[in-house]
């Protein structure tokens, strides 16, 4: 276990009234991606925020050793964070962070959060079928992402980047900023969640549960999005005009205010 997690937090003034909301980057970033608007547009909103960056990531201790980290490890890294908040948390992940929340839920079925929200979730199966669907639709995203993955001296192009990740209307601006802070990705993780498909999911232990995808996504198709949904027993909710990485992405506050909705119907007895 590293001796620093980079932890982000943004205080809310709903206070012990509601639970706090803990987020769970995907693959590539960090707890950064949260910060730009999600973690300030909903603190000011009054929920209590806290951005993890998993061990190797942003901040965090462990780069030197990230190949070697796999998804248990980052699920440690979760329950760790999680031991020091005062309350169960709503745990919020995107990508691969999705799938981290989904393995914590069965490394720790006594130790439940308050709810999830998942956001373009890596499915129970892995991202094997996502890796077939790429290869038939769009072969030079694929390649540009494995070359990235084998060499971090290797950024695919701005478009290239823009296709996989964005809208094709976010700013260019904003294109380069997010692109330059992309960093390398585990390749035992990396292997892990395309090994997936040969376990059988364990469903979780009941709970409240949002699962929002991207219709315009690249890498988590809609099918991905109703896979996850229904190891929560809930309908999964595919945005319109939103691609993979919808924290950052165009049209970011569609998703945001729809969690804040969830989160304020869900927890409204607390309020």
């Amino acid at each position: 276990m590293p001796s620093q997690l980079e932890v982000f937090y943004r205080e809310g003034h709903k206070g012990d009234t509601v639970p706090p909301l803990l987020f769970v980057h995907g693959a590539y970033c960090g707890g950064w991606v949260w910060e730009t608007y999600f973690t300030p547009w909903l603190a000011e909103r009054g929920w209590d925020c806290h951005a993890l960056s998993l061990e190797g990531h942003g901040e965090s201790e462990g780069h030197v050793w990230l190949s070697a980290l796999g998804v248990d490890d980052f699920v440690r890294n979760l329950k760790a964070t999680i031991d020091t908040l005062p309350r169960p948390p709503v745990l919020i992940g995107h990508s691969m962070g999705g799938l981290v929340i989904q393995r914590y839920l069965e490394m720790y079925p006594n130790c439940p959060p308050a709810g999830v929200v998942m956001l373009a979730s890596v499915p129970p199966n892995g991202i094997s079928q996502s890796a077939v669907r790429m290869l038939q639709t769009a072969p030079d995203l694929l390649a540009a992402l494995n070359v990235f993955q084998a060499s971090d001296r290797y950024h695919p192009s701005l478009n290239q980047t823009r296709a996989l990740l964005f809208s094709a209307d976010l700013p260019d601006a904003l294109l380069v900023e997010w692109a330059a802070r992309f960093q390398a990705e585990s390749l035992r993780a990396i292997f892990e969640l395309s090994m997936l498909g040969f376990f059988h999911a364990k469903p979780p232990v009941a709970l409240p549960a949002l699962v929002l995808g991207g219709a315009d996504d690249q890498i988590i198709s809609s099918q991905d999005v109703i896979a996850t949904a229904e190891l929560f027993n809930v309908s999964a909710e595919v945005m319109p005009n939103m691609a993979h990485l919808m924290m950052l992405d165009t049209g970011w506050e569609r998703v945001v205010n729809r969690i804040d909705d969830w989160l304020n119907q869900v927890f409204s007895a607390s309020l």
